[in-house]
């Protein structure tokens, strides 16, 4: 069964608590259908693992509160779920030079996610790479989930010492794609 880790769903509600405020996060949680309120009402802990699922329903939870569109949106919690876990117990992940943190994106991907998805990565120069993701039956990406992966790799890339980055989703799974895949280029 795939799973999440609960750090990465804590720092998604973290994100919607800071943005929309934490009460309008409760009425919206209150709207969505009783199956996602159910997965979204107990407390995660970081440590963790959670259904899979869960994950839309955070997807389904943010739709209601993004009153207008917003096409950076999935790319801040992308961004907000790497500061999050990087910035803490897990700050022992992150190295102080890019390429080498891109060899890290393999061991990292699992350990914050199971049975979801394969990440693979090539470093391409010392300023460029490629990573891609095949997902599992059980696991397909949404355009927003791979949005917030792009936001959340940029970030961490970022935190390793990565200057102007630019990053760019140049194939997509659920555009009918074999495998999401993400440029990173930087200085």
């Amino acid at each position: 069964m795939a799973e999440i880790k609960g750090a990465l769903l804590n720092a998604w509600l973290d994100f919607l608590k800071e943005r929309y405020g934490e009460s309008a996060v409760s009425q919206a949680v209150q709207s969505i259908k009783p199956a996602d309120r159910q997965m979204l009402s107990a407390p995660f802990l970081d440590s963790s693992w959670y259904p899979y699922d869960t994950l839309h329903a955070l997807r389904r939870l943010t739709q209601p509160l993004a009153t207008s569109p917003d096409a950076n949106l999935a790319i801040a919690i992308g961004r907000h779920m790497a500061d999050h876990v990087f910035s803490g117990v897990y700050r022992s992940f992150l190295t102080d030079e890019p390429a080498k943190q891109v060899e890290k994106f393999e061991w990292i991907q699992e350990f914050f996610f199971r049975q979801t998805r394969t990440l693979e990565t090539e470093v391409t120069s010392s300023h460029t790479s490629l990573v891609r993701y095949r997902y599992d039956q059980d696991a397909r990406p949404t355009r927003g989930i791979c949005a917030s992966l792009l936001g959340f790799w940029s970030r961490t890339l970022e935190l390793a010492g990565a200057g102007n980055l630019k990053a760019q989703h140049s194939k997509c799974v659920a555009e009918g794609g074999d495998c999401c895949e993400f440029l990173f280029e930087w200085e």
